[in-house]
Order: structure tokens, then C-alpha cells, then sequence
């Protein structure tokens, strides 16, 4: 007998896509997702975007026709295809994924603007810190050459007040040495005059008291303390210092060449005072240090009326 063949089945129904049927009629296991897709899409809203995790999307265009066969087993025969299919995430999944994602970007977003707020602080700091060491180097170096400007001033207008010194006679009235048991020692009077000229206009100069020192061929010839004075404009002022040696302690050579060189009248001598010179300035008196230096004054030329200058220097020891 014949067996009874079966009906055939019906036509499936045509697809969104051509040429291929539904997969949820192909694979049993995609009708249950697919009502779990309509649900999240039905929950999201209707005019959303339509890719992955945002709004609704096309079920047959996740599961169309390169994974389904005309036959139904195209997915036996390559499992690498059938196995490509992810299960998309529930609707509790999708807006979690969807709110990491917002949160990434105000993250990322935030990030970079603190990024650029960093960098701009950075840069205003370096160019605030430009402009204040430029300001401040500006700064000191005006004042700097203010200063300059002003103790070149003040050099030269103190030098034009100082005064003129001469050396006008230089005489021993005494010379001599003894003999002792063990040394030689020496007596001297010494009389030095210094002409001070006032060659100012206007300015008075004041003296306070100065020490003298005087020595000749590293001998020692004496000491003295003058008493200050005060001298006008145009006036010219003499210096009278007496000095005397007793019974000092000198050297065999020196006092040879001292006493060889006075009896011939060829004794050079050395003259130093040291004192203070204060002129009016503006209502204040200005103490200037100052040093008379008689260097090399030779005996011959002040007998013959040569009268040597001397050096006044300011702010010396």
C-alpha cells in the first residue's frame, strides 16, 4: 500500500527582507527575544535613533539573510556564521550601557576641559612671572643707573671743592744718631709747612682735626695731631707741622742713607694727613673723608721754591 504523505506545510509568510523568511520562524529560540526586543523598543519610544542600544531597530536586519539560508540550515552547515549572533541586551541593560556612556562623555569632556583650564593657568602663571621678573630687571636697572648717575655727579662735584695743597718748605732742623751697646738711635726736628687753597667761589670748607705722619727712607719721623679749622672761599691757609724724634731704634742702612741724603739736601720725605672735610649742601653739612698724600716730596726741589703738589683723595684710609 501506498503510505500517506503528509500535507505540505505552508508558505511562510514574506519577510522585511527579499528572499528570506523570518528567522523566528527558521530558529524557535529568536520569537522569545524578538518579544523581549519589542517590549525595550515600545518602553524607549518611537522616533529615536535606530542604532545599537538607542531607540528601536530592525530585527531583520540583525538577523537577515547572511546567517539564514533558502533552506532553513544554513547554520549547521557554518556554525562560525550561526554563532556570530549576540544576544542584545535587555531594556534594564541598555540604559545602563546608556548612561556609562553619557557619563564617559561628561567624564572625558570634563577631563579635557580641566585639561585646557590647567594649561591655560599655566601659561598665564609663565607669562604673569615673565612680565614681573622683565618689570622688576627694568626696575633695578633704573635705579641703578640713577645711582651711578648720581655719584658720578657727586665725584666730580666733590673733587671740584676740594682744595689745592703745596708743599712749601721742608727742613731738619736736627739730625743725628748715637750709638748705643746694641743699637743705633736717632734724633730729628722736622719742620714741614702746607699751603691749603680754597679756590672755591662760594663754598666754605670746614677741617676737622687731622693726624700728620711723616717718614723718610722707612724711618718713622713723627707724629702730630692738628687742630680743625675752617677756611672761606678764596682763602689759602699755611700748615706748620713740627715733628721730633728721640733716641728711636732705626736700622744701620736707613739712617745712612737719611743722613747722606740730608747733608747734600737730597732727602725725600713723605707727608700724610688724615682727617674729614665737610661743606654745606642744601641746608646739611657733608662729611667727606679725606687723606693729604705727599708722596716723594724731595728736599731740593721745595729749597729751590718748585712747592710739589700734593694728592687729596676722598673716602681713604
Amino acid at each position: 500500500m501506498s503510505e500517506l504523505l503528509p500535507p505540505p506545510p505552508p508558505p511562510p509568510p514574506p519577510g522585511r527582507d527579499s528572499g528570506f523568511g523570518d528567522p523566528a520562524l527558521v530558529f524557535p529560540e529568536f520569537a522569545a527575544k524578538q518579544c523581549v526586543l519589542e517590549k525595550v523598543i515600545e518602553e524607549e519610544g518611537e522616533g529615536e535613533d535606530s542604532s545599537y542600544g538607542k531607540g528601536s531597530f530592525d530585527l531583520s536586519s540583525r538577523f537577515s539573510s547572511p546567517s539564514v539560508s533558502r533552506n532553513g540550515f544554513d547554520d549547521v552547515e557554518n556554525p562560525r556564521k550561526a554563532s556570530s549572533f549576540k544576544r542584545p541586551p535587555s531594556g534594564s541593560r541598555l540604559s545602563g550601557f546608556r548612561e556609562e556612556e553619557e557619563a564617559d562623555r561628561s567624564r572625558n569632556s570634563g577631563s579635557f576641559v580641566d585639561h585646557i583650564g590647567q594649561e591655560d593657568k599655566r601659561i598665564c602663571a609663565s607669562g604673569c612671572f615673565r612680565k614681573c621678573c622683565a618689570c622688576t630687571c627694568m626696575f633695578v636697572s633704573i635705579v641703578l643707573i640713577i645711582v651711578l648717575l648720581v655719584g658720578l655727579s657727586a665725584n666730580s662735584s666733590i673733587k671740584s671743592i676740594l682744595p689745592q695743597v703745596l708743599v712749601t718748605n721742608l727742613k731738619f732742623s736736627r739730625l743725628d744718631v748715637a750709638k748705643s751697646s746694641t743699637d743705633l738711635l736717632m734724633n730729628a726736628n722736622l719742620n714741614t709747612v702746607l699751603q691749603l687753597s680754597n679756590n672755591n667761589d662760594k663754598t666754605v670748607l670746614y677741617y676737622s682735626p687731622m693726624k700728620a705722619e711723616i717718614s723718610s727712607e722707612n724711618i718713622n719721623l713723627g707724629k702730630k695731631t692738628l687742630t680743625g679749622f675752617k677756611q672761606d672761599p678764596g682763602n689759602v691757609t699755611s700748615l706748620k707741622i713740627l715733628t721730633r724724634l728721640r733716641k728711636s731704634k732705626v736700622y744701620d742702612v736707613d739712617a745712612t742713607l737719611l743722613t747722606n741724603k740730608e747733608k747734600t739736601l737730597e732727602a725725600v720725605v713723605d707727608v700724610f694727613l688724615r682727617g674729614k672735610l665737610s661743606v654745606d649742601w642744601l641746608g646739611f653739612k657733608v662729611h667727606i673723608p679725606i687723606v693729604i698724600a705727599c708722596e716723594n716730596v724731595k728736599q731740593s726741589d721745595v729749597i729751590n721754591g718748585l712747592k710739589p703738589a700734593c694728592d687729596v683723595r676722598t673716602f681713604s684710609q
